[in-house]
């Protein structure tokens, strides 16, 4: 370095790159990043909810209420106990043209789902039992009047422990309800029409109920023993259909207009129920409707216990009631 002009002598054995060296290696960059790139978009069409850090509650996966079913169906093993504690959601794909009402498209939780219908092409992985039966894509409960149905999948759970559900259900006309059912009978377990809702009865009439079990029912035909002379949400014991442990209404129908979204949550370390339903968002409400305090274990009586929906109609209905449930998932916590 000269100390008076400041300037660094390089030394001249440096070897110098021709124009044509860059270019070569200018064309192996590009070359190099565009295949990182195609790789990375592989990946993401082949697993694309790989990404995604979803919530740590079950969410819905939506389906339209009319027409079969078009998505796939997966069942497999819970192979964890933890959820992520960080969320985000995806961005929903913007509306077909011409259809009147789109699916819903949600993030999925990281947990492997127990089972998981989006959609009923077949009654794979179900036990259906009385007027129970898979038509147009839609697991159908009850149709027609005095009918009774339970579905009960073919997976059994430990009730010691958390679980999530949600499905979404519909019934075109008014008519008595559906149940989520937690049972530790049979998997041939079936209860009464009617007011039964296809799970439960009325004591000491004879008919058949469910039991041990735990129902979340969603009743919209009220009766005389019903606490409130509305449509309601309740949870019921033992196929108890007059001993309600908690009620809401729901503050909406539970029939007609499409359909109705629920989610199921169980906490078992502190013995909490919390059931949601929303008729206008595929996505969870904030609040639940209603909250209450169970043992599940010690009310099925039994490690392994069956998860089903159940459905009837009565005799007093008008014609041809259907209901139907379009989707149902259940994970593990």
């Amino acid at each position: 370095m000269s100390a008076r002009s400041g300037r660094i002598t390089r030394p001249s054995s440096r070897r110098l790159i021709s124009r044509p060296g860059i270019a070569r290696v200018a064309a192996v960059a590009v070359v190099a990043a565009a295949g990182a790139v195609a790789f990375s978009a592989g990946t993401a069409a082949e697993n694309p909810e790989a990404a995604l850090d979803a919530p740590s509650v079950l969410v819905l996966a939506n389906a339209a209420s009319s027409g079969p079913a078009t998505s796939t169906r997966v069942t497999v093993a819970d192979t964890s106990n933890t959820f992520p504690e960080r969320t985000r959601v995806a961005s929903a794909p913007a509306p077909a043209v011409g259809r009147t009402r789109p699916p819903v498209k949600m993030p999925m939780s990281k947990v492997a789902p127990v089972f998981s219908f989006r959609g009923f092409p077949d009654d794979a992985h179900l036990r259906l039992n009385g007027s129970a039966t898979v038509a147009d894509g839609r697991l159908v409960l009850a149709s027609g009047r005095d009918r009774a149905g339970s579905a009960w999948a073919t997976t059994t759970i430990d009730p010691s422990r958390s679980f999530s559900t949600g499905f979404t259900f519909e019934i075109s006309k008014i008519s008595d309800g559906i149940a989520f059912v937690v049972q530790g009978q049979s998997r041939t377990a079936r209860g009464s029409s009617g007011e039964g809702l296809g799970y439960g009865a009325r004591p000491h009439t004879g008919r058949p109920r469910i039991r041990p079990s735990l129902a979340v029912e969603f009743d919209a035909w009220p009766n005389g023993f019903d606490p409130v002379d509305r449509q309601h949400v309740a949870v019921t014991r033992n196929g108890d259909v007059t001993r309600h442990l908690v009620w809401t209404e729901p503050g909406f129908s539970l029939y007609g207009r499409g359909v109705v979204n629920v989610w199921i949550d169980y906490d078992a370390r502190m013995h909490r129920l919390r059931v949601y339903a929303s008729r206008t968002s595929g996505f969870r409400p904030a609040e639940p409707l209603v909250t209450t305090s169970v043992d599940l274990r010690r009310i099925v009586g039994t490690g392994q216990a069956h998860v089903g929906l159940t459905g009837g109609t009565g005799i007093t209905t008008v014609a041809d009631p259907v209901a139907a449930v379009t989707a149902w998932n259940l994970k593990l916590r």
